[in-house]
């Protein structure tokens, strides 16, 4: 791990911390080192002096002062410090048994991580007005290498100064050193560190495992009980986060430094003695492994270049599942996490590099999303899926007929007393010629209301069905309209089945729609000619996965009413702080709403905000909601919800312990590599492999990892019955396969619950919530609140549900409660603008909030929005894009699709009516054929053409290096539809 740290106090004593230290006696055995590309200029190597290092920290360097100027004097900071830590196994069998090779690997590793860390050194100077940053590359650094923690267990680990001072090339004046790119890398270097180490640890003749999710790794053989009894620090400090909520490297930093003891001197002979009693339980275990790597002896291992390739495009695929732009470091990083041991930095960064140059990789030029891209990078692949979603968006300007009159509407709109502006909205989507359009609306703004007044404008004519991304939001808007209600999800399992120019598809929350799901959408709607209504809020929570197709639909010039007025808001207030959230002036959002409540912690603040609900009156807490930001403040919540409840008598005090299953949180990317999967996890398959013996919606427990007969490794899995499987989860699909953990829940009667996941056996919906009102063994009766119906449901079969206090604000969007409360740590990752707008608009009368220190909250939700990011934005490329430029770019072959589109659908509707009379399929190919030939034909014609976009917008590039330009014309795209199989990719 590397942990960075702002350094603070005069020079001297730094120095002195350095150089001398406490933990022992160093007497010189302790490595010191000068480091970094400017020490060589500075005359500086080896061992580090203290007075020079003291000299250095102060900013003088020769006779420059380094430093601002202030009426004080000149004020320099001295420098930072990157803690490079081992891992416990490591520095066990570095200190405990001795093993010297292990200590010289951790030292050759650090250096390696140094190197990158040096890549991204800065300065930063004023230019025109503006300050600008540039890169440098060089840096000054001293290396000191400690063996104990504060708590004196076994601990190697390297404290690398970072000297605040860089210049551009050697014999310039020194400027002080610009970190934000160096912080912003340190877990990419934390990784490369653990590669490097756990390479040169196997090839030394030990074995790994490791975690490929997180990039940790252990060695194999050190018993886990003797790396806990080493660990004691480490303990502390997950102990005291875990009290006090605190989640993410920068909140467990409070951890490390609230824990944090004072040094205790001592002899290192001592230390090793101490080390050594603490050892005897687990000696043999040492003596084994350390006889088995004997028998192993030194090896060299060299890289297999189809599995460093494999890591590479796992890394550019894994983090393109949630963001289109990432830094690159993040794909170096995620590269390596999943493949510990087996590559290291040198063998991956060739190959992006390739992929650069190959235009594979882009290279992004404009900022997008929230997070600071100064080294953004997208790929071609998904850059294709943003142009396909342009193209479709250009496929569907006058692609259909007006739904309804202009008369047949105005009367519609005055039955459901619409406001002005949401006829004129209900206009503008009934009476265009244009297959596809949207209602942006603020959160409230009656959207569900206006979809009411359409479906009784075209009942007549069309049929409407309600679309959402979740169960619960569909099933909202389906229940107000009193239309037919199905998840994206349910549409898309079905490829569109039995959907036809006569439907209208409204998809509500549209914002939470990735990209993926959204290009799926629109093929359907090309292919079948059904209208799509988009309906969502740009500022309201956006998708988990890759994308804002939403908004970029918009961008690209996608026809859209505006819905501004807020209808939810009761008050006056609340209609303030929503209206100040949605400007960006969180400060002034916060100061009117209901109450903001402070206190020091996380784990304080949910237990004042469950003081505050257990106290009103059993009516008021059915209309009050508690929205957090995660699941697992989620829990801590409800469990001091149901304290309080079992004390008052409202929950029985006899409660069953069940078993539950909640969602691992894989990604589709790993979901079908085996070393992902651990055990004791719980799948579920959405089809049958009879090959296999596996049974749909059967679960299997996963019993370990292993290798088959041909090497490759394979899943054991083990049903009901014990019988074992062995899986190879690159066969089928990913959406195939649901992956849950286990987890224990207490449950008694008069407990609130809420089903995770939509169950379609017992007929409950997402997110939906009910009380028990009774138990017979594991068969609950449950008294839901949609409709007030009472069942009986046996929670040993059925498993993913939850208790039902708190929810997520992520599952609260498109719901409505009279009142809410709102937990908002500063420092949870998910605190950002979108999040706090989301759950403060779900509230009609008030709205109190509960957070550590308003001040704080407020900047960061103004510095995180929450926005996903765009390939085409970071590309620059959405004007260029746009409906109207595209729309006279390929006119001509624009209307020879929507021409094609036409015949086809006309074929299939006569196709459908031969199979409703039963006279067999003697017309063209079915509807399936057709999307995949679609496909097929759409992935070529993208390709060529962002070849040639790409090609066209370096021409410049290539002019001004002496190049003749040139300029080929090349074909738009088709559209692309995506089946699910994202096999293709970035090395074909």
């Amino acid at each position: 791990m590397i942990h960075p740290r702002r350094l603070k106090g005069t020079a001297a004593n730094i120095s002195r911390y350095y150089t001398i230290g406490d933990y022992y006696t160093k007497g010189g055995d302790e490595p010191s080192e000068w480091g970094g590309k400017l020490a060589p200029g500075l005359g500086l190597s080896g061992k580090v002096d203290p007075k020079q290092f003291e000299e250095l920290l102060a900013g003088k360097v020769g006779d420059q002062q380094l430093g601002r100027r202030r009426k004080e004097g000149i004020q320099h900071h001295p420098g930072w410090d990157f803690n490079i830590s081992a891992p416990k196994s490591i520095s066990i069998l570095a200190l405990v048994t001795g093993d010297e090779r292990i200590i010289a690997a951790h030292e050759r590793a650090v250096g390696v991580a140094l190197a990158h860390l040096e890549e991204h050194a800065e300065l930063r100077r004023r230019v025109e007005g503006e300050i600008v940053h540039e890169t440098t590359g060089r840096l000054l650094f001293a290396r000191f290498t400690e063996h104990a923690s504060r708590d004196l267990d076994p601990h190697l680990h390297t404290h690398v100064v970072v000297l605040n001072m860089t210049n551009h090339l050697r014999g310039d004046r020194m400027s002080s050193l610009e970190t934000r790119s160096m912080f912003a890398e340190q877990l990419v270097t934390g990784q490369i560190y653990r590669n490097e180490l756990a390479h040169d640890v196997r090839e030394l003749g030990h074995e790994i495992v490791f975690d490929p999710r997180r990039g940790l790794f252990e060695v194999a053989g050190v018993p886990g009980e003797m790396i806990r009894e080493y660990s004691q620090r480490a303990e502390e400090i997950n102990a005291h986060a875990k009290e006090h909520c605190l989640t993410g490297q920068a909140a467990r930093r409070i951890s490390f430094f609230e824990t944090r003891k004072a040094k205790e001197k001592i002899g290192l002979e001592d230390l090793q003695e101490r080390w050594n009693k603490r050892a005897e339980p687990w000696r043999e275990d040492l003596d084994k492994l350390l006889a088995a790597v004997a028998e192993r002896g030194e090896r060299t291992i060299e890289t297999d270049p189809g599995v460093a390739r494999r890591a590479a495009l796992f890394g550019i695929r894994q983090s393109e599942t949630r963001e289109a732009v990432n830094n690159i470091g993040r794909l170096y990083r995620t590269a390596l996490a999943s493949h510990v041991g087996e590559v290291r930095f040198g063998d991956v960064r060739p190959i992006f590099d390739a992929q650069e140059a190959d235009r594979k990789l882009l290279r992004t030029v404009r900022q997008t999303g929230d997070q600071p891209l100064p080294r953004g990078r997208s790929s071609r692949r998904t850059a294709k899926l943003e142009l396909a979603l342009s193209e479709h968006l250009s496929l569907a300007m006058g692609d259909a007929s007006p739904v309804a009159s202009s008369e047949r509407l105005a009367e519609a709109a005055v039955a459901a007393g619409l406001t002005q502006e949401q006829a004129r909205a209900l206009e503008g989507i009934g009476t265009g010629n244009n297959r596809l359009v949207a209602i942006h609306g603020v959160a409230g703004a009656g959207k569900s209301t206006l979809v009411g007044a359409l479906v009784d404008a075209t009942r007549d004519d069309y049929m409407t069905i309600a679309l959402a991304p979740t169960s619960s939001a569909a099933a909202e808007l389906g229940n107000q309209a009193n239309i037919e209600s199905r998840t994206v999800a349910s549409l898309l399992a079905g490829g569109g089945h039995n959907i036809t120019d006569r439907h209208i598809l409204v998809l509500d929350e549209a914002g939470q729609l990735g990209n993926r799901q959204a290009l799926r959408i629109l093929e359907i709607s090309r292919a079948t000619g059904a209208r799509l209504i988009l309906l969502g809020d740009n500022k309201q929570t956006g998708a988990i996965e890759q994308g804002k197709a939403f908004w970029l639909l918009q961008q690209l010039g996608l026809p859209t009413s505006q819905l501004l007025d807020p209808m939810r808001q009761q008050t006056r207030t609340t209609k303030e702080s929503v209206a100040m959230a949605r400007k960006g002036d969180y400060a002034a959002s916060l100061a009117a709403l209901d109450r903001v409540n402070t206190g020091e912690t996380a784990e304080a603040l949910a237990k004042d905000i469950v003081v505050e609900w257990t106290r009103l009156r059993p009516a008021a807490r059915n209309a009050t909601n508690i929205l957090v930001l995660d699941n697992a403040t989620r829990l801590i919540v409800n469990s001091h919800i149901r304290e309080v409840l079992k004390r008052e008598g409202a929950v029985a005090a006899n409660d069953h312990r069940l078993e539950v299953l909640t969602p691992a949180g894989m990604t589709d990317q790993e979901k079908q590599i085996a070393r992902f999967y651990t055990e004791g996890q719980v799948l579920k398959f959405a089809r049958d492999y009879a090959g296999l013996g596996i049974a749909r919606d059967a679960e299997y427990r996963v019993v370990g990892i292993g290798r088959n007969n041909n090497g490759r490794q394979v899943v054991r899995l083990a049903d009901e019955h014990g019988r074992q499987i062995e899986w190879n989860p690159r066969l089928g699909k990913a959406a195939h396969v649901n992956v849950f953990l286990t987890e224990q829940r207490q449950l008694g009667e008069g407990d609130r619950i809420q089903w995770r996941l939509v169950n379609k056996d017992i007929g409950v919906k997402n997110a939906e919530r009910g009380t028990v009102l009774a138990f017979d063994g594991t068969i609950a009766t449950i008294k839901w609140d949609r409709g007030e119906r009472v069942q009986d449901v046996d929670l040993s079969a059925h498993r993913t549900w939850d208790h039902g206090y708190a929810e997520t604000v992520y599952s609260s969007q498109s719901k409505s409660y009279p009142r809410t409360y709102v937990l908002a740590p500063v420092e949870s990752g998910l605190v950002n603008g979108q999040n706090y707008y989301t759950a403060i608009t779900r509230a009609r009368y008030g709205v109190k909030l509960w957070t550590e220190d308003v001040t704080r909250l407020a900047a960061k939700l103004a510095s995180r929005s929450g926005e996903k990011t765009s390939t085409l934005e970071g590309l620059g490329r959405l004007k260029a894009d746009s409906h109207k430029q595209r729309g006279a770019r390929h006119k001509e072959r624009h209307d020879r699709s929507r021409e094609a589109n036409a015949r086809e659908r006309d074929e299939r509707n006569a196709e459908r009516e031969q199979r409703r009379q039963g006279r067999g399929n003697t017309g063209p190919p079915g509807f399936a054929d057709s999307l995949a030939s679609r496909a097929q034909e759409a992935a070529v014609l993208v390709d060529r053409f962002l070849r040639g976009t790409l090609d066209r917008d370096r021409a410049p590039e290539s002019t001004e290096r002496g190049s003749a330009p040139h300029h080929v014309h090349q074909p738009a795209p088709q559209p692309q539809h995506d089946h699910g199989d994202h096999g293709s990719g970035h090395d074909r």
